[in-house]
């Protein structure tokens, strides 16, 4: 009872002193402490901070020094949104991109520091064009799982592979009218040269805002890849049946947070036929361990057939080890009669036919 009782005292001391000692800490924090102004958003969100209506000019003045760039910008898929009247000043026009216009005519003369009042894509760094698209697309996905991409953490921004001003690198516009010749249209490379040509002839037209096909615009990093679908067996996108983000999700769409799917979800988008379920499951297939389907098969091509990793026995042993010495079925383990049930059974726990 009696350390009942000290417990309580000290209790009823502690929530006596508490407020008087935060009290005491405000007390004593400086003046100018309290005064200091909050740290200023980073660049290029720094350019819309603390803005005035009279920072935002008249999409003319844009006009006389970037002609070619407005016209062609009237044209492009953007220009629908950013051209609505009741959107606030920060989000239309060219200022809605590369920021107030007012900042950046007063030092356009400025050979040094040019760049820090204007949101120049060309000349940014790969964050800062993130972070001056997620102004508008934070929907589509945000700063923080941005930074968390494998694009993100290899230099790769959003423009390179979109383009805002509906030309690509030919300095066509998508309309088939050849742009005006103009220095400020021709489209820096960031990563890698693209081709002058598709790298797949029956490659479907690209996307909006694209700078050309997923094949060829992928490639440029993803070479192995897009070498493995030049093997006699692979999935159809030389054919133009298909397109990488028809399995990669390269961000969230507009309707969703990205989804996390495992392999064998995207694979039985299309082989709907093995999807299962099955009574006697085959692991791989089961999706509960491993690879799943790429267990056995190549994504994007192979030499052997049905894009298997490899043929014959080959493939069977690099799980069934203890079949490699005393089991020789003459054929492959799914052909000589026996496992033919190679993705699952509704009868035979072993897979066989019969």
């Amino acid at each position: 009872m009696r350390r009942t009782r000290v417990l309580r005292l000290i209790m009823l001391l502690f929530c006596a002193i508490a407020p008087i000692a935060g009290l005491l800490a405000v007390c004593l924090v400086s003046p100018a402490a309290l005064s200091k102004p909050p740290k200023p958003p980073p660049f290029p969100l720094s350019l819309f901070a603390h803005t005035a209506e009279e920072d935002f000019l008249n999409e003319r003045n844009c006009t006389a020094c970037h002609r070619a760039s407005v016209e062609t910008f009237a044209r492009s898929p953007h220009a629908a949104f950013m051209r609505d009247p009741h959107n606030p000043l920060d989000k239309q026009g060219c200022q809605a991109c590369h920021g107030p216009g007012k900042r950046h005519i007063a030092h356009r003369k400025e050979e040094e520091g040019l760049y820090a009042n204007v949101m120049s894509y060309t000349h940014a760094k790969p964050e800062e064009v993130a972070a001056a698209c997620l102004r508008c697309h934070s929907d589509t996905m945000t700063a923080a799982h941005w930074s968390r991409t494998a694009h993100a953490h290899a230099g790769v921004s959003c423009t390179s592979c979109h383009q805002i001003h509906w030309l690509d690198r030919l300095e066509k516009d998508r309309s088939g009218t050849p742009a005006p010749p103009s220095e400020e249209l021709q489209v820096r490379t960031d990563v890698n040269e693209l081709p002058k040509s598709d790298v797949f002839p029956n490659a479907p037209e690209p996307k909006a805002l694209l700078k050309t096909n997923e094949a060829t615009l992928c490639g440029k990093c993803h070479r192995q890849q897009l070498a493995e679908f030049r093997h006699n067996f692979h999935h159809p996108v030389p054919e133009g049946r298909m397109v990488c983000s028809d399995c990669h999700s390269i961000h969230p769409n507009k309707d969703g947070r990205k989804q996390v799917r495992t392999n064998k979800q995207n694979c039985i988008t299309c082989h709907a036929d093995v999807a299962g379920p099955f009574v006697y499951e085959h692991d791989p297939v089961s999706d509960l361990t491993g690879d799943g389907c790429l267990e056995c098969h190549r994504a994007h091509g192979s030499s052997n057939v049905a894009m298997l990793n490899s043929v014959s026995r080959g493939l069977c042993i690099r799980c069934h080890t203890d079949k490699s010495v005393n089991h020789h079925p003459g054929r492959t383990c799914w052909d000589s009669g026996c496992h033919s049930a190679v993705h699952g059974s509704n009868h035979d726990s072993l897979f066989l036919g019969r």
